[in-house]
C-alpha cells in the first residue's frame, strides 16, 4: 500500500488549518468538519472550492440521493467518528439526534446556500459603519459640520 502523502491546507472563511493528509481532509468532509463551501490548497498560497478536487471526496459523498447510499454515508461517517466512544458522558451529549448528516446530506445536494455568501455580508457592513462613523467623529472634530 502507497502511503498517502499529500498535504493539504483547509480556508474556512478567514482561518486556515492544516496541513492535513487527502485521507484527513475526507474524513472531515464525512463528519461536516470540512463543508462544501470550503477552499483548500496544497501551499497554503492557492486556494480552489473542496469541491474542485475530486480526490479529497470520499464515495459515500457522491451519492447522497438514493437511500442505500445515505445510509452507507451514515454507516461510513459514525465509524469515522472518533467522539462516538461508549461513555456515560459522550451518550449524554447524545441523547439528542445529531444534526450534522442532514446538513451534510442538504450541503451536498445543493438545497443548502454556501454560508460563506452569508457571512460576507455582516462584516461588510461593519466595515462601511465604522468608516462612517470614523467620518463623522473627524467632521465633528474639526467643526466642518454642515448645520
Amino acid at each position: 500500500m502507497v502511503a498517502d502523502e499529500s498535504q493539504w491546507y483547509v480556508q474556512k472563511g478567514s482561518r486556515v488549518q492544516g496541513p492535513f493528509s487527502t485521507n484527513e481532509v475526507g474524513r472531515f468532509l464525512l463528519l461536516g468538519r470540512v463543508r462544501n463551501t470550503d477552499r483548500v490548497s496544497r501551499d497554503g498560497e492557492l486556494w480552489e472550492p473542496v469541491t474542485q478536487v475530486p480526490e479529497l471526496i470520499p464515495e459515500e459523498l457522491l451519492n447522497l440521493q438514493s437511500d442505500d447510499g445515505w445510509n452507507q454515508f451514515l454507516t461510513v461517517r459514525k465509524a469515522s467518528d472518533e467522539r462516538a466512544v461508549s461513555s456515560p458522558v459522550a451518550t449524554e451529549r447524545r441523547s439528542q439526534p445529531d444534526p450534522v448528516p442532514e446538513i451534510v446530506r442538504d450541503e451536498w445536494q445543493g438545497t443548502v446556500p454556501a454560508e460563506s455568501s452569508n457571512s460576507v455580508l455582516p462584516w461588510s457592513l461593519l466595515g462601511i459603519t465604522v468608516a462612517a462613523l470614523g467620518v463623522v467623529l473627524y467632521l465633528n472634530a474639526t467643526g466642518a459640520v454642515v448645520g
